[in-house]
């Protein structure tokens, strides 16, 4: 779905908002972290949350069917949510989505 955010503020940024509720309190909890080169099979995954750090080089989940991706998992205060903010290269484009890992798809 395509992510939305509040009101920009010049040095600050713009609040994201859930995609459930449209609410803008959405705690971090986990980041996921794919590193690979172009197309190789292999990489490395870090993933940092709860004050712990996992190292791996499990690339399931990527966001990226060809090289970098990056997961950000939230949790919203105000409804059941658990967002994901994806950002991922593609033949030298980044995009960004956001899903609700909750969701039933």
């Amino acid at each position: 779905m395509i992510p939305q955010f509040d009101q920009y503020h010049e040095s600050y940024g713009a609040e994201l908002l859930c995609p459930k509720c449209k609410g803008n309190y959405l705690h971090h909890e986990k980041i996921e972290v794919f590193d690979r080169h172009e197309d190789k099979s292999d990489g490395l995954h870090v993933v940092v949350g709860d004050q712990d750090v996992h190292i791996d080089r499990d690339l399931t989940g990527n966001p990226s069917s060809r090289r970098h991706g990056l997961l950000i998992h939230f949790r919203c205060e105000t409804c059941d949510a658990l967002p994901v903010l994806s950002v991922s290269q593609h033949k030298g484009q980044t995009h960004i989505d956001l899903y609700d890992s909750g969701a039933d798809e």
